[in-house]
């Protein structure tokens, strides 16, 4: 009876051994399945991420590009790569302008039209107004446009003659050659301040040092460039470069400031913790604008030449080695230039064939050229 009892009581623990196993290889077939349905919904969210990830690589960057075109009293706003065009009537001829992204705004010089067609820019402007209206044409302003609105919101008085119109990064700050009477204006937005300062010969060509303590001006007749701290509102130092200093511009880790010489067909380069000249570097026929690309790579000198011979060249100058390493052809009389933030692309100006061409600075070469106004001349972008 014992026997018995043992035998069935083994029988019994066997069964429920062998049940509890097989709750258990249940289990770890379940888990088994469940990890590698976990992993595959990991994987498929993974290769999710990746696409969305090309996808939005591949999604390219929107610009305003906006350019002055000075024979027609009129301003070009692109919008690029969509390829539309806006255009703003002004009250004058257009001959430099500048986006400021803080605020939003494209300040503009403003000078009388010429007196040869005088006549012909009211009429295309002004077709209704008064005479008070033609009393402020001729007036010398810088001008302020919305750059989401294209409406005018703002004007000062300036100097005689203004050329160029650059602005500190918050826009507080305006500052404006005034080639006619050998001065610059600076207006604090803030203060409502405005200072007239002394400078150099026929100022044409002004930028804002990357630090915003100093504006380095270049003044064409007199073969020097004036800065002046911005702190002070006065010149604290004239630096000679050479014949035609007609603009200038900076590295964006503010190691270099450059001045286009249109006479020389040289770009001069200032160190700008010695304020003292250390290179002049050759590049082509009389040459205008530069701008330094914000990847620290190039700076690229429009080759403008003259009306009567004009060039027809952009130079691209290694800022490691500051030597030309490329050539690169584009429109009669390139003449204005901007870089987008990005580094991807240059837009110049080709003053004398009314167009802007842009160019890919990964390839180093131009890839469209857009119709504008007439005698396009500065450019910026947002």
């Amino acid at each position: 009876m014992n026997r018995k009892i043992c035998f069935i009581l083994m029988i019994l623990t066997i069964s429920l051994l062998l049940a509890a196993c097989g709750q258990n290889a249940e289990s770890v077939v379940n888990n088994e399945e469940n990890a590698n349905a976990e992993n595959k919904l990991n994987d498929g969210m993974e290769e999710t991420e990746k696409q969305v990830d090309v996808g939005e690589a591949d999604i390219e960057e929107e610009y305003i590009v906006v350019v002055g075109n000075e024979k027609d009293g009129t301003m070009s706003v692109i919008y690029y790569p969509e390829g539309r065009q806006e255009l703003v009537y002004l009250d004058g001829e257009a001959h430099n302008l500048e986006v400021n992204v803080e605020s939003q705004l494209i300040w503009v010089t403003i000078n009388p039209p010429h007196e040869d067609n005088e006549d012909e820019k009211h009429s295309h402007n002004h077709e209704d107004d008064g005479n008070e209206e033609q009393d402020k044409v001729k007036q010398e302003m810088i001008v302020a446009y919305d750059i989401n609105t294209l409406e005018k919101v703002e004007e000062h008085q300036v100097g005689s003659h203004p050329a160029h119109v650059t602005t500190t990064e918050n826009g507080e700050i305006v500052v404006v050659t005034n080639s006619g009477d050998n001065s610059v204006t600076v207006i604090n937005r803030k203060t409502d301040e405005v200072v007239n300062v002394e400078v150099g010969e026929y100022p044409h060509g002004v930028r804002i040092s990357p630090d915003q303590q100093n504006a380095y001006i270049a003044n064409m007749q007199s073969a020097d460039v004036s800065i002046i701290d911005l702190q002070l509102n006065e010149e604290v130092n004239r630096v000679h470069v050479g014949e035609g200093a007609v603009q200038t511009g900076f590295s964006h880790d503010g190691k270099y400031a450059f001045v286009g010489l249109h006479v020389d067909n040289q770009l001069a380069v200032i160190n700008t913790s010695t304020q003292e000249v250390i290179k002049h570097i050759d590049v082509g026929v009389g040459p205008v604008q530069m701008f330094a690309s914000y990847d620290n790579q190039y700076v690229v000198v429009a080759n403008q030449g003259s009306e009567e011979n004009p060039s027809d060249t952009i130079s691209i100058i290694g800022l490691d080695t500051l030597e030309v390493e490329k050539v690169v052809p584009l429109g009669k009389g390139a003449h204005g230039i901007v870089i987008s933030k990005d580094s991807q692309y240059a837009f110049v100006t080709n003053m004398f064939e009314d167009t802007v061409s842009v160019v890919d600075l990964k390839t180093l070469e131009e890839v469209k050229r857009l119709d504008v106004g007439e005698y396009p001349n500065g450019i910026s972008i947002n």
